[in-house]
């Protein structure tokens, strides 16, 4: 089940679903909404249809049209873009997005290791043929907290009349205080000595992001998972794709035989490893920049996010968190 929206994100993410499905000649009326975290997620059979806007959006739809490209010819375990339409990314004003073959599925929730076969399929590559962005995870929050700290009025009016009843702080308190968390981990970061080596990663391996393929792709369970929303594909440690499995099981209340399954699978255990405290922190600081800046129209989302806030400014690591939907 999708988050819940308002009427007025419903009605414009319908909009440019029905503008980018005119472009592509696609029906809008079989589309249905599957998620909405950073991009919306359509499923219009037989193909997946994912919308984001920004400033950055366009650059980063046509980094993933290639990087997805680059996999598809290495043979990795990854979502493919459709071939039916000519050019991608598909715009629509000042959205962007980027159409995907739909991957039948069974009807067994992922577990964690399901993750651990197409991780190691990816961290195997050796020779990539696209260009890849160098991790940089704190830019990225830094962008987020900079967003928000410029929304246009009325958006800008919602967060700060939500960060003040949810979170009894002023906007502007609550935003540096995550510019401060920042400024922290990126000095922690300096000082973590690496045990993997770095390469290609997939930069958000969590269990929301592999599909389990029906045949004929997964005609036993011995064949990798796939992995989608390629968004965070990246040159970087191989530890940080590790860390959403055990962050499941610390942060999310995720079963810990489980986890187990996952580190026996992979072949690491990313919590018994020097550097798993500081990239525990930054795996929290995502999660609560990842939305800060669009929470207009989605209580759903407001709410878990005022949750998770609350949390972590309070220094409370025991508190369990609720994925987004």
């Amino acid at each position: 089940m999708p988050t819940t929206l308002s009427p007025d994100v419903a009605h414009e993410l319908r909009r440019r679903l029905a503008d980018v499905c005119a472009q592509i000649g696609i029906d809008p009326d079989n589309a249905t909404l599957i998620k909405y975290t950073m991009n919306a997620v359509f499923l219009a059979p037989p193909v997946v249809l994912r919308l984001a806007r920004g400033p950055h959006t366009t650059a980063l739809a046509s980094r993933v049209v290639a990087i997805a490209s680059a996999l598809e010819d290495a043979a990795a375990p990854t979502i493919r873009l459709v071939d039916t339409v000519n050019s991608q990314p598909v715009h629509s004003d000042d959205w962007v997005a980027t159409i995907w073959q739909q991957v039948p599925t069974i009807a067994t929730e992922p577990k964690p290791v399901d993750l651990a076969a197409p991780l190691r399929a990816i961290h195997a590559l050796n020779l990539f043929e696209a260009p890849l962005a160098a991790w940089s995870p704190v830019e990225k929050f830094r962008r987020r907290i900079s967003a928000a700290a410029a929304l246009p009025p009325a958006a800008a009016e919602e967060l700060r009349q939500w960060s003040q009843a949810d979170l009894h702080l002023d906007i502007k308190d609550l935003l540096d205080a995550l510019r401060r968390r920042c400024d922290h981990l990126e000095t922690q970061l300096t000082q973590v000595t690496w045990h993997l080596s770095s390469g290609v990663i997939h930069g958000d391996a969590h269990t929301g992001n592999v599909l389990l393929p029906t045949a004929p792709r997964r005609p036993s369970s011995t064949l990798p998972a796939v992995l989608c929303d390629l968004d965070s594909v990246c040159h970087g440690p191989r530890e940080w794709d590790l860390v959403p499995t055990a962050h499941g099981a610390t942060r999310f209340g995720r079963s810990t035989t489980e986890y187990r399954a996952f580190v026996d699978a992979y072949g690491f255990d990313i919590t018994a490893w020097s550097g798993w405290p500081v990239l525990r922190d930054l795996r929290d600081l995502q999660l609560v920049t990842s939305t800060i800046d669009s929470l207009t129209g989605r209580p759903d989302v407001a709410r878990e996010l005022a949750h998770r806030l609350r949390t972590l400014l309070a220094g409370d690591t025991n508190a369990v968190w609720t994925r987004y939907r």
